[in-house]
């Protein structure tokens, strides 16, 4: 909720076709032409002549949706580099970060596509797109990981960069463990515990997609957010201390920071989100009700709430790593506001800038936690701390890279997109 957390492929796309002429009925027989050549003008009965078949604006996808997607790769990017600007981007709308957004969307997408894949080619099918995709963001999570231990390791140990050593402290304390535990997910550094959360969720939705169809999505609901709740009282502590007592070798800290027993009731809400018709109109009370629960987080974020509550409560309300109840609240009036108003934003010029981000995801995000990497192992000191002017030089360069990262993309799919097949009849 990135995929962090990685993360979905485009549709096949669609096509306007050119209206057939009228022509009188040929005098010879010919083969009636499959829909996907239904602009072809017959000439004289000798030959077929194709017209140009024109794109429209869009591809199976929903526009608004890549367009939120981009938005929250650029508010992540922001977020994690290590710049002035990320002390006003990190939770700027309230008790909401990018990764919240990241992960429900993922799911929420991952929801959308799987109902339409099962129905289109069979759930063997469906299943089998589903591990491909996640075998595809596992890929990425695996390149990340090389360069995180080959090259920046190296700059870390033999430049003596303290940001890139403490992202890496364990693996350059203990890189054998390391090395064994980060492909199976079990060690996690900071920047790279979205993908793997994001990993883990989709190895999970078959079993939730078919516990949601033999019982319904009020049980399913019911158990994940009990889950959610044990989460609230860190029962991933209480697990990972009966582990330690056998001798496990990865701190807790190294786990990742995401609590996936919080984090996976935002995965599964999205994931019956993906399946939910929403209506076409909001009630007004509903959106009223979500603007008004938004101003005041937001407004409580951007206060001394904390001090209001006392760090204990603070601590239980807006945990951001257990995804704690004003997070979900908080989120949840952000999408319903979004649905209501996020069409217009997502037309405009800047929105469809962002949906060019949102539809390369996954190479822009992997783009980002290569170029946070860069950046953190520009300074030696254990604070990263530049020059507003050099601020400027990196976000600007930071986004103008993930822009020629995502066209990059956007090429790539339209090159290895097939051709459409004209089919001709043959010669009277």
């Amino acid at each position: 909720m990135l995929q962090l957390p990685g993360l979905a492929p485009a549709c096949p796309g669609e096509y306007r076709t050119v209206p057939e002429r009228a022509l009188p009925a040929p005098p010879c027989r010919f083969m009636k032409p499959p829909a996907s050549s239904a602009n072809l003008n017959i000439m004289d009965c000798v030959a077929v002549q194709p017209e140009v078949t024109v794109p429209i604006g869009r591809t199976g996808r929903i526009p608004a949706l890549d367009s939120l997607r981009g938005f929250l790769l650029v508010w992540m990017t922001l977020t994690h580099l290590p710049t002035r600007v990320s002390a006003y981007s990190n939770q700027a709308l309230g008790y909401v970060s990018a990764a919240e957004g990241f992960i429900l969307l993922a799911a929420v997408l991952t929801g959308r596509i799987q109902r339409h894949a099962t129905q289109k080619y069979g759930p063997r099918i469906a299943l089998r797109k589903l591990l491909q995709r996640g075998f595809r963001v596992y890929a990425y999570h695996l390149g990340l990981l090389a360069v995180a231990f080959g090259i920046c390791a190296a700059v870390a140990v033999y430049l003596h960069r303290e940001p890139l050593q403490y992202l890496l402290d364990f693996f350059i304390a203990r890189p054998k463990i390391a090395l064994a535990a980060a492909p199976v997910l079990l060690y996690n550094p900071p920047l790279l515990d979205i993908l793997p959360m994001y990993v883990v969720f989709i190895l999970l939705t078959p079993l939730i997609l078919r516990a949601s169809a033999r019982r319904g999505w009020a049980p399913v609901l019911f158990v994940s957010a009990t889950i959610w709740l044990l989460a609230q009282f860190d029962v991933r502590a209480w697990i990972y201390s009966g582990v330690a007592r056998w001798g496990f070798p990865i701190p807790l800290n190294e786990l990742g920071a995401f609590d996936l027993f919080g984090w996976q009731f935002l995965w599964i809400g999205g994931l019956a989100l993906g399946e939910a018709r929403f209506p076409a109109s909001w009630p007004k009370w509903i959106v009223g009700l979500c603007g008004v629960v938004a101003a005041t987080l937001f407004i409580c974020r951007h206060t001394a709430f904390a001090d209001v509550t006392g760090p204990a409560l603070f601590d239980v309300l807006v945990n951001k790593w257990r995804l704690s109840i004003l997070r979900l609240v908080n989120a949840a009036a952000l999408g319903v506001l979004l649905l209501r108003f996020g069409s217009p934003l997502a037309d405009s010029r800047l929105g469809r800038n962002f949906g060019v981000l949102g539809r390369a995801s996954l190479e822009v995000f992997s783009a980002h936690v290569l170029l946070c990497f860069l950046f953190l192992g520009l300074e030696p000191g254990p604070d990263v701390r530049f020059a507003p002017w050099q601020d400027a030089i990196i976000v600007t360069s930071a986004l103008g890279v993930l822009w020629l990262v995502a066209r990059r993309a956007a090429d790539r799919r339209v090159s290895r997109a097939p051709a459409p097949v004209l089919h001709a009849s043959g010669v009277h």
